[in-house]
């Protein structure tokens, strides 16, 4: 039969190619199921872990002994190794805080970010990373820091190097150090305390422009570690009796209590980020278990005489 209507001619081929097998308007017939979304992919979890900066991030004067091994040396601790025993050893830690970042923070600085970028962590832990370009008496390209501007100007070369880092990062802000003044620093590396909040404005100013960068409160976590006064991080709570013994004797660092505390603030902060909560590492934070899993005790000292 022959169909002498042009019009009907092309209303009838659109029939026959709306119905044809493959034809985007078949697909679309009720008649027919839509295809099953694919699976969204999973999110792996963090799995490689950088922790980076100065003298708590290395663990300075942090000894414990096991208590299966009582003939043994006592052993040091950093953040970093904490950190992996806190995961059961299930992901790596690359360990890149260093004692001797106070004589020479740009250099070191500069060094440890290098290293940091070929390890291509999932996850930076830079808490202490700020703390020597803002205290300290040395400054940019190692010149003696004599004026409040020369220490936000080092702070600045510390902030840059950050910005070479991709992937999420804990930077931690400048905590009120000067009880430490007369021990195991000088008075002229303590900054001034103007200068230290101006310096944590501009820390947190500079993370506010980067999504991969989270502020860590360390200026309140360690009022809280050194306050004698009962505590709380999340459910772990301190009574005033255990804050006592978070901060060693030299008013600076952190004992293996207070490191053990530094891990689980670090873990609080993942788990109440609305990106990072799911892929944060499985780590224990508990600290009666983590410290049971390094000196093999359940109470007792957690420093070597």
């Amino acid at each position: 039969m022959t169909i002498g209507n042009p019009l009907l001619r092309l209303v009838l081929l659109a029939s026959v190619l709306s119905t044809a097998p493959g034809s985007a308007l078949a697909s679309q017939d009720a008649t027919t199921p839509p295809p099953p979304a694919p699976d969204a992919e999973a999110t792996e979890r963090i799995d490689r872990v950088a922790a980076i900066g100065a003298s708590a991030s290395a663990g300075f004067g942090v000894f414990f002994r096991n208590a299966g091994e009582p003939e043994a040396s006592p052993r040091g601790i950093s953040l970093a190794k904490l950190y992996r025993a806190a995961s059961d050893d299930r992901i790596v830690v690359v360990d890149l805080g260093t004692a001797a970042f106070f004589s020479n923070p740009s250099g070191i600085g500069t060094m440890v970010v290098d290293r940091t970028i070929r390890a291509k962590p999932d996850l930076t832990l830079a808490i202490d990373y700020l703390f020597w370009f803002t205290y300290g008496t040395v400054g940019v390209e190692s010149r003696r820091i004599r004026t409040d501007e020369d220490r936000m100007a080092l702070l600045e070369v510390g902030l840059a190097q950050l910005d070479r880092l991709d992937g999420p990062l804990l930077v931690g802000d400048i905590p009120d150090m000067s009880s430490a003044a007369g021990r195991v620093m000088m008075q002229s590396q303590v900054a001034p305390e103007e200068v230290r909040l101006r310096a944590n404005r501009r820390i947190r100013e500079w993370a506010s422009s980067r999504p991969n960068a989270r502020v860590f409160p360390l200026a309140e976590l360690i009022e809280r570690l050194r306050s004698g006064n009962a505590f709380e991080i999340g459910s772990h709570a301190w009574t005033a009796e255990e804050a006592a013994g978070l901060i060693l004797v030299d008013r600076l660092h952190p004992s293996l209590d207070g490191l053990v505390a530094l891990v689980i603030a670090i873990d609080d902060l993942l788990a109440n980020d609305a990106e990072l909560a799911d892929v944060r590492p499985e780590i224990e934070t508990d600290r009666v278990r983590l410290k049971h899993r390094l000196t093999g005790e359940t109470t007792g000292p957690d420093t070597a005489d």
